[in-house]
Protein backbone atom coordinates (compact mmCIF):
# COMPACT_ATOMS: atom_id res chain seq x y z
CA UNK A 1 0.00 0.00 0.00
CA UNK A 2 1.35 3.40 -0.86
CA UNK A 3 1.16 6.31 1.44
CA UNK A 4 -0.31 9.60 0.24
CA UNK A 5 1.66 12.57 1.41
CA UNK A 6 -0.41 15.08 3.34
CA UNK A 7 0.31 18.77 3.05
CA UNK A 8 2.13 20.13 6.06
CA UNK A 9 -0.03 21.76 8.68
CA UNK A 10 0.23 25.52 8.86
CA UNK A 11 2.53 26.68 11.53
CA UNK A 12 1.16 29.46 13.73
CA UNK A 13 4.42 31.38 13.37
CA UNK A 14 4.04 31.81 9.57
CA UNK A 15 2.34 35.03 8.63
CA UNK A 16 1.73 36.90 5.41
CA UNK A 17 1.03 40.50 4.53
CA UNK A 18 -2.70 39.72 4.52
CA UNK A 19 -2.92 38.01 7.88
CA UNK A 20 0.15 39.26 9.70
CA UNK A 21 0.24 39.56 13.46
CA UNK A 22 0.07 43.37 13.29
CA UNK A 23 -3.13 43.15 11.20
CA UNK A 24 -1.68 45.66 8.84
CA UNK A 25 -3.24 43.61 6.06
CA UNK A 26 -6.56 45.33 6.68
CA UNK A 27 -5.04 48.75 6.09
CA UNK A 28 -3.24 47.62 2.95
CA UNK A 29 -6.36 45.93 1.66
CA UNK A 30 -8.51 49.01 2.32
CA UNK A 31 -5.99 51.31 0.60
CA UNK A 32 -5.70 48.91 -2.30
CA UNK A 33 -9.46 48.92 -2.77
CA UNK A 34 -9.50 52.72 -2.77
CA UNK A 35 -6.71 52.89 -5.36
CA UNK A 36 -8.42 50.29 -7.52
CA UNK A 37 -11.73 52.19 -7.36
CA UNK A 38 -9.94 55.45 -8.22
CA UNK A 39 -8.21 53.85 -11.20
CA UNK A 40 -11.50 52.40 -12.45
CA UNK A 41 -13.17 55.80 -12.19
CA UNK A 42 -10.24 57.48 -13.96
CA UNK A 43 -10.29 54.91 -16.75
CA UNK A 44 -14.03 55.38 -17.17
CA UNK A 45 -13.69 59.17 -17.23
CA UNK A 46 -10.90 59.10 -19.83
CA UNK A 47 -12.82 56.59 -21.94
CA UNK A 48 -15.86 58.84 -21.83
CA UNK A 49 -13.79 61.89 -22.81
CA UNK A 50 -12.17 59.89 -25.59
CA UNK A 51 -15.51 58.90 -27.05
CA UNK A 52 -16.77 62.46 -26.83
CA UNK A 53 -13.57 63.71 -28.46
CA UNK A 54 -13.83 61.19 -31.29
CA UNK A 55 -17.03 62.79 -32.44
CA UNK A 56 -14.92 65.72 -33.62
CA UNK A 57 -14.07 65.14 -37.24
CA UNK A 58 -11.42 66.56 -39.49
CA UNK A 59 -14.21 68.03 -41.59
CA UNK A 60 -16.92 70.20 -40.12
CA UNK A 61 -20.43 68.84 -40.08
CA UNK A 62 -22.70 69.78 -42.95
CA UNK A 63 -24.90 71.80 -40.63
CA UNK A 64 -22.20 74.18 -39.46
CA UNK A 65 -21.93 77.59 -41.05
CA UNK A 66 -18.24 77.26 -41.91
CA UNK A 67 -18.59 73.75 -43.36
CA UNK A 68 -21.51 74.67 -45.61
CA UNK A 69 -19.23 76.27 -48.24
CA UNK A 70 -16.55 73.59 -48.12
CA UNK A 71 -16.62 71.41 -51.23
CA UNK A 72 -15.79 67.72 -50.95
CA UNK A 73 -13.94 66.66 -54.07
CA UNK A 74 -13.83 63.27 -55.74
CA UNK A 75 -12.32 62.09 -58.99
CA UNK A 76 -15.79 62.47 -60.53
CA UNK A 77 -16.34 66.16 -59.67
CA UNK A 78 -12.74 67.46 -59.68
CA UNK A 79 -12.86 68.58 -63.32
CA UNK A 80 -16.07 70.58 -62.90
CA UNK A 81 -15.30 72.07 -59.47
CA UNK A 82 -11.61 72.91 -59.92
CA UNK A 83 -10.31 72.80 -63.47
CA UNK A 84 -13.38 74.40 -65.09
CA UNK A 85 -13.95 76.93 -62.29
CA UNK A 86 -13.99 80.63 -63.10
CA UNK A 87 -13.11 81.45 -59.48
CA UNK A 88 -9.80 80.74 -57.76
CA UNK A 89 -9.83 77.40 -55.92
CA UNK A 90 -7.95 76.27 -52.82
CA UNK A 91 -7.74 72.47 -52.66
CA UNK A 92 -6.70 70.79 -49.41
CA UNK A 93 -5.19 67.35 -50.13
CA UNK A 94 -5.65 65.43 -46.87
CA UNK A 95 -6.28 61.98 -45.34
CA UNK A 96 -8.29 60.75 -42.36
CA UNK A 97 -5.22 59.26 -40.64
CA UNK A 98 -3.16 62.47 -40.95
CA UNK A 99 -2.75 64.39 -37.68
CA UNK A 100 -1.54 67.68 -39.23
CA UNK A 101 -4.50 67.49 -41.65
CA UNK A 102 -6.84 67.53 -38.67
CA UNK A 103 -4.99 70.54 -37.26
CA UNK A 104 -5.41 72.61 -40.42
CA UNK A 105 -9.00 71.48 -41.15
CA UNK A 106 -10.67 74.24 -39.06
CA UNK A 107 -8.55 76.88 -40.83
CA UNK A 108 -9.63 75.54 -44.22
CA UNK A 109 -13.27 75.53 -43.09
CA UNK A 110 -12.95 79.15 -41.92
CA UNK A 111 -11.48 80.14 -45.29
CA UNK A 112 -14.45 78.51 -47.03
CA UNK A 113 -16.79 80.77 -45.06
CA UNK A 114 -14.62 83.89 -45.43
CA UNK A 115 -14.23 83.60 -49.22
CA UNK A 116 -17.78 82.50 -50.03
CA UNK A 117 -18.75 83.82 -53.47
CA UNK A 118 -15.20 85.02 -54.22
CA UNK A 119 -13.22 81.75 -54.23
CA UNK A 120 -13.87 78.06 -53.81
CA UNK A 121 -12.36 76.06 -50.97
CA UNK A 122 -12.35 72.29 -51.32
CA UNK A 123 -10.97 69.14 -49.71
CA UNK A 124 -9.75 66.01 -51.48
CA UNK A 125 -9.06 62.81 -49.56
CA UNK A 126 -5.91 61.34 -51.14
CA UNK A 127 -6.90 57.83 -50.07
CA UNK A 128 -10.11 57.98 -52.12
CA UNK A 129 -8.54 59.75 -55.11
CA UNK A 130 -4.94 58.52 -55.42
CA UNK A 131 -4.79 59.23 -59.18
CA UNK A 132 -5.38 62.96 -58.60
CA UNK A 133 -2.83 63.03 -55.80
CA UNK A 134 -0.29 61.44 -58.13
CA UNK A 135 -1.22 63.76 -61.03
CA UNK A 136 -0.50 66.84 -58.91
CA UNK A 137 2.66 65.37 -57.31
CA UNK A 138 1.36 65.19 -53.75
CA UNK A 139 4.09 63.58 -51.66
CA UNK A 140 3.33 65.11 -48.23
CA UNK A 141 0.03 66.05 -46.68
CA UNK A 142 -1.60 68.33 -45.87
CA UNK A 143 -0.83 69.91 -49.23
CA UNK A 144 -2.83 72.98 -50.20
CA UNK A 145 -2.83 73.79 -53.91
CA UNK A 146 -4.09 77.10 -55.28
CA UNK A 147 -5.73 76.92 -58.72
CA UNK A 148 -6.55 79.79 -61.07
CA UNK A 149 -8.05 79.18 -64.50
CA UNK A 150 -7.60 75.43 -63.98
CA UNK A 151 -3.85 75.63 -63.37
CA UNK A 152 -1.84 75.29 -60.15
CA UNK A 153 -0.37 78.72 -59.39
CA UNK A 154 0.79 78.28 -55.78
CA UNK A 155 1.01 75.70 -53.01
CA UNK A 156 1.66 75.21 -49.30
CA UNK A 157 2.71 71.98 -47.62
CA UNK A 158 2.17 71.23 -43.95
CA UNK A 159 0.39 73.25 -41.30
CA UNK A 160 0.48 76.94 -42.16
CA UNK A 161 -1.21 79.97 -40.67
CA UNK A 162 -4.57 81.28 -41.78
CA UNK A 163 -2.96 84.64 -42.54
CA UNK A 164 -0.50 83.03 -44.97
CA UNK A 165 -3.30 81.19 -46.77
CA UNK A 166 -5.40 84.37 -46.92
CA UNK A 167 -2.47 86.22 -48.49
CA UNK A 168 -2.09 83.59 -51.19
CA UNK A 169 -5.84 83.54 -51.91
CA UNK A 170 -6.03 87.35 -51.99
CA UNK A 171 -3.33 87.43 -54.70
CA UNK A 172 -5.55 85.25 -56.89
CA UNK A 173 -8.66 87.38 -56.51
CA UNK A 174 -9.38 90.10 -59.07
CA UNK A 175 -8.41 93.56 -57.84
CA UNK A 176 -11.34 95.56 -56.58
CA UNK A 177 -11.83 98.60 -58.72
CA UNK A 178 -12.07 101.86 -56.88
CA UNK A 179 -13.78 104.12 -59.40
CA UNK A 180 -14.15 107.75 -58.39
CA UNK A 181 -17.64 108.96 -57.66
CA UNK A 182 -18.82 111.63 -60.10
CA UNK A 183 -20.15 114.80 -58.56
Amino acid sequence: MSKIAKPPAHDAKISSWKTGPGRYGLVVKRDFLFVRAFLRFSFFAFALLGVAGCKESSTPSAGSASGANLITLTEANFQAEVVASTQPVLVDFWATWCGPCKVIAPVVADLAADYQGRAKVAKLDVDTAPALAQKYGIQSIPALLFFKDGKVVDQSVGVVSKRELQGKLDKLLPARSSSPVAH
